[in-house]
């Protein structure tokens, strides 16, 4: 015998519920953080952007987005400089990054 219809429908809500809420978006990936990498190095002016290039070690070629997941990759090593790579926002995610360096202030 099938459950009345009400039943149904209370059993059925939290596969809804889970179907539509929005994905959440904890973790960029190696891809993601390459990409943001090559966005911003586009807006860097040439006097940041040559700073960056004498930080950047041979490894990398010249390309600041090949060390870019390092940060993912070492967090696990360096437990310590986990709460360091990421910026908790409120709701409407306004971010003042003058707080992490004064060259964005």
């Amino acid at each position: 015998m099938a459950p009345p219809p009400h039943q149904r429908a209370l059993l059925l809500f939290p596969l809804v519920f889970l179907l539509l809420a929005p994905p959440r978006a904890d973790a960029w990936g190696k891809e993601g953080h390459i990409m943001v990498c090559k966005i911003a190095e586009k807006y860097l002016s040439e006097k940041a952007a040559a700073a960056v290039q004498a930080l950047l070690p041979e490894s990398a070629g010249g390309e600041l987005s090949t060390v870019c997941p390092w940060a993912d990759q070492v967090r696990w090593h360096y437990h310590w400089s986990s709460p360091l790579h990421y910026a908790n926002t409120p709701q409407v995610c306004n971010f003042k990054s003058s707080r992490m360096s004064p060259l964005f202030g």
